[in-house]
């Protein structure tokens, strides 16, 4: 691509910026290429070959990432778009190959008690103090640390949906629960649990 779309033409940039649904399409069927070719490149990975329903996700992800409001707004019009652009997708495409890696392939087990035996007085009591140690946890957090971590873990909510509930960018709101996420880690170890 030797011109970029958004930096040469400020009428659609502003449109853009308006979330104008023709310079949306406009925007995605210039910038398609080159974030397909990133998906694929990206999602082969080790075997060279990249299942086509990946590919399209990653894609698909990437431009819903970029026209969000936040986003548009954010873009300054100076840096060509495709680099602001790619750099949304790579970011999009590491969570996704990120979360993937994390998903269990088969289902874990739960384990029932009642099984083999009733569970020991000392299962029974580690169990009750391990909860109710993670039941303090919460009380260590900042009110809006705690209200992310509620909103995220117990209530199930994902960072976009948190973001915009909470009127704060997905950024802010990975932040905030990264950081929760290292200090749980940290107060379970100072706790005895591992």
């Amino acid at each position: 691509m030797d011109a970029d779309l958004l930096t040469t033409d400020r009428n659609l940039l502003l449109s853009f910026r308006q979330g104008d649904r023709e310079a949306l399409i406009a925007v995605w069927r210039f910038y398609y290429p080159m974030v397909r070719n990133l998906a694929v490149r990206t999602c082969c990975g080790m075997t060279g070959h990249a299942a086509t329903a990946d590919v399209d996700d990653a894609v698909s992800a990437t431009f819903l990432a970029a026209f969000q409001e936040g986003a548009r707004l954010s873009y300054d019009g100076v840096t060509p778009f495709g680099a602001y652009l790619l750099g949304i997708g790579r970011n999009v495409i590491r969570r996704q190959i990120s979360k993937a890696c994390r998903e269990p392939a088969i289902e874990p087990a739960s384990i029932d008690w009642r099984e083999d035996s009733d569970p020991s007085p000392e299962d029974v009591y580690l169990t009750r103090e391990e909860t109710e140690v993670l039941s303090r946890f919460p009380q260590t957090l900042r009110n809006d640390e705690r209200e992310v971590f509620f909103a995220h873990y117990r209530d199930g909510l994902s960072e976009e949906s948190l973001a915009d509930s909470l009127g704060r960018t997905r950024y802010r709101i990975r932040k905030i629960l990264a950081l929760v996420e290292r200090r749980l880690r940290r107060y379970l170890k100072e706790h005895g649990i591992e």
